[in-house]
């Protein structure tokens, strides 16, 4: 994070460098959730910015966030149970309402949506119409691709390739040239080069006594979290 921050709000303006006037522009970076500098900085930036926080089952999160890790990123050698207990980032992400807090003293709860994993599962169209809603878009707008699956677990065949790709990416970007990652992606080229560089996973699970153990860490957190939402969440602890 302190790495890209120092690189100034021209390097990061560069991304969005292919999005023409008058158009809403976002990004997805999951790791300021636990920043606690980033809603500072955030709030310096673009006092008026809407704030999209997804939550998913912690459980879930959790291993999802190792999977991609250790199969598709190819930087985790550790099994769940030693990555767990050694890198602290994956217990911190989870701690949502704590998380949240830090973005409440920078903003007013009007400019924070909460997105619920199991709306994205069980009822897209009715989350999406509130979240383009929220963002002050068209509300009735409908992508094509909207029941399809992104972001499938997979395993790459090779991690130098993904590295390399990786590489590329940034360069281009560091050109002011988004605008062709995004015309590559919409051709449909980069989803084709995943597909070929990798393979469906099998994937990791958590036992049960790991399980047990990051509810315990978590259980006050998600309690404070439904207070402040109204949400119930008891199926987080099961």
């Amino acid at each position: 994070m302190e790495k890209n921050f120092g690189k100034g709000t021209g390097w990061y303006k560069m991304h969005f460098k292919h999005c023409g006037g008058g158009k809403l522009k976002g990004e997805i970076t999951p790791r300021y959730s636990h920043d606690v500098m980033a809603p500072g900085r955030i709030k310096e930036h673009n006092k008026d910015v809407r704030i999209l926080y997804c939550l998913r089952s912690p459980v879930e999160r959790i291993e999802s966030h190792y999977n991609f890790a250790k199969y598709f990123v190819g930087k985790e050698d550790r099994t769940m149970e030693q990555a767990i207990h050694q890198e602290p980032e994956f217990i911190e992400m989870s701690l949502y309402y704590r998380n949240l807090c830090l973005f409440l003293e920078h903003f007013p709860p009007e400019q924070i949506f909460l997105v619920w994993f199991e709306d994205i599962k069980n009822d897209p169209e009715g989350l999406l119409e509130k979240v383009y809603s929220f963002l002050g878009v068209d509300s009735t707008f409908r992508p094509t691709k909207m029941h399809e699956k992104s972001n499938v677990g997979r395993i790459s065949k090779s991690s130098r390739l993904q590295d390399y790709i990786r590489v590329i990416n940034h360069r281009l970007i560091t050109l002011g040239l988004s605008g062709l990652i995004r015309r590559i992606k919409k051709a449909g080229l980069g989803n084709l080069i995943m597909k070929m560089n990798s393979k469906p996973l099998r994937k990791d699970k958590m036992t049960p006594e790991l399980k047990s153990y990051i509810i315990d860490l978590l259980r006050e957190d998600i309690r404070q979290l439904e207070k402040w939402t109204g949400k119930d969440l008891g199926h987080w602890l099961i």
